[in-house]
């Protein structure tokens, strides 16, 4: 097989971090490799210096059998190298079709032209999506997709993707991998991240598993279990958890009764009780992100009642959630991007830092920051460093800490766990169940149905701008979910509990 990149000796720092330790790697012409590890092994580090947004301290890399040293981006680009970056930015003002046409990125073309070939690619893909409209209208798994089809248009020899899935629903990984096959049938060779090792195992045709900065195994997917694959990425096994049980609060923290927004919500009822964790799905334009965006005051609504705390409210902006209790980490990242030059205590501590506080207050505080730090597995030697020289997955890790480490009384939390790793979740869930046992209740906002599973009391599921079920964890399947997004009815056979694990199927029916 001829290669289409080799990378030999390949090292990294950054400050007092080595994130790559002298990697070696091909990938072949047609060949998909799957790259995982925990957030923080050099994965993104890696992807970033093939990519040409960074260059490596020491080694030596090759493209079609050239030397390959690009300068920048550009470069990496121009010799043949599509890229969809973990944390990528997309210009607000392009078009849907200006994007894929990679008007963002120096191409050039008449409008017209860019036009019909826009809605000819997204045709072809099977994705939903007008060209003509702007890219600062769309979520951000929709810009994910419009990446992918900027990368498959730009006709490169060697394609990166960086847990581009993080917050596809099934339909969506579907296309893409239905395009990343496509391109490896094409003889391009492909590197693909991703967290969700049931998605690895059905597309790659070798999985690398990477750990501290170095390339500790590799396998050849149908061979191996997704237990062996989690126990390379981690050194340890995954401990077996419960699905929640019932809840036995009746108290509730919030009561919604006929909310209708001007963005398609009609009609919506909603109760989240004290200590629940509360689920909720839906296909990407079911009204998941109307909601709360009404309930965070982002985009107000109009409320038959509407009480917390079985207190008669009303909001109207993002101050007055903030003032009833009300978190919200969104599935942008805005936030993080705000917060890059920021250091990590500064982010993860409970307070201001204050000079006249005194030497003890002061150690008291960062301890706890270090013991966030350990917790979560955050890779980073120095809690004064920047977050922006995080993993994005470690980035992920400290905004999800920051708003659990909060005083609210409700917490909202839309795709909490894109781009972190599998042992990290477990973490996470631990942190949400010490959070609800001392009251605090959480709404979960998620693409995964194995997600919801394992972590909510109840799911909602939500369909053309109206909640349309409710299901007890006791009660629901990933089956019996997803006839409730899709509309189509269960047949009888697929009525059953099934063991729940860290994955998110690759090849599920349709939702569009």
């Amino acid at each position: 097989m001829e290669n289409i990149v080799q990378v030999t000796g390949l090292t990294k720092n950054h400050a007092h971090l080595r994130a790559l330790k002298g990697i070696d790697l091909t990938v072949g012409a047609g060949e998909i490799v799957g790259l995982v590890g925990e957030n923080g092994a050099g994965k993104s580090t890696l992807i970033s210096l093939l990519a040409g947004a960074a260059r490596p301290d020491k080694g030596a890399m090759t493209l079609c059998g050239d030397n390959f040293a690009p300068q920048n981006e550009q470069d990496a680009r121009s010799a043949g190298v599509g890229a969809v970056q973990q944390r990528f930015t997309m210009n607000g003002s392009l078009t849907v079709a200006e994007a894929i046409a990679g008007l963002g990125h120096g191409a050039q073309g008449e409008r017209d032209e860019v036009l019909e070939r826009a809605r000819e690619v997204l045709r072809d893909a099977g994705v939903d999506l007008d060209p003509e409209a702007h890219i600062s209208s769309l979520m951000r798994a929709e810009k994910a997709l419009v990446e992918v089809l900027r990368v498959r248009m730009e006709d490169p020899q060697l394609v990166l993707m960086d847990e581009v899935a993080a917050t596809f629903n099934d339909h969506e990984v579907a296309t893409v991998h239905a395009i990343t096959r496509q391109l490896a049938r094409q003889g391009r060779g492909v590197i693909y991240i991703t967290h969700r090792i049931d998605e690895v195992r059905s597309l790659a045709d070798r999985v690398v598993v990477m750990r501290e900065g170095a390339i500790k195994e590799e396998f050849v997917p149908r061979e191996v279990g997704a237990d062996q694959i989690v126990f390379s990425m981690l050194e340890r096994a995954l401990p077996e958890r419960d699905r929640p049980g019932g809840h036995d609060h009746d108290d509730e923290a919030l009561s919604v009764r006929g909310l209708s927004t001007d963005g398609g919500l009609s009609n919506v009822d909603l109760t989240l009780r004290r200590g629940e964790v509360l689920g909720l799905t839906g296909l990407r334009r079911a009204g998941m992100n109307e909601l709360v965006g009404a309930l965070v005051g982002v985009h107000p609504g109009q409320y038959e009642h509407l009480q917390v705390s079985g207190r008669d409210v009303s909001i109207s902006s993002a101050q007055d959630a903030v003032e009833l209790g009300i978190g919200y980490l969104s599935d942008s990242d805005d936030e993080l991007n705000e917060a890059h030059e920021e250091s990590v205590a500064r982010m993860l501590r409970n307070d201001d830092p204050d000079p006249d506080a005194g030497f003890i207050r002061e150690v008291t505080a960062l301890r706890e920051v270090v013991a966030q730090v350990k917790a979560l597995h955050i890779k980073t030697h120095d809690i004064q460093g920047q977050v922006g020289k995080l993993s994005g997955g470690d980035q992920q890790k400290i905004a999800l800490a920051r708003w659990m480490s909060t005083d609210c009384d409700i917490l909202i939390l839309n795709h909490p766990t894109r781009g972190i790793d599998v042992g990290a979740k477990g973490d996470i869930y631990d942190m949400l169940t010490d959070l609800t046992s001392k009251g605090t209740s959480v709404l979960l906002i998620s693409s995964e149905m194995s997600e919801l599973l394992q972590w909510c009391h109840r799911i909602l599921v939500m369909r053309e701008g109206q909640i349309v079920s409710e299901q007890t964890n006791d009660q629901a399947t990933e089956d019996t979910l997803m006839a409730a997004v899709t509309g189509q009815e269960l047949p009888s056979h697929a009525v059953r509990k099934r063991h729940v694990a860290d994955h998110a199927p690759a090849e599920a029916p349709a939702q569009d």
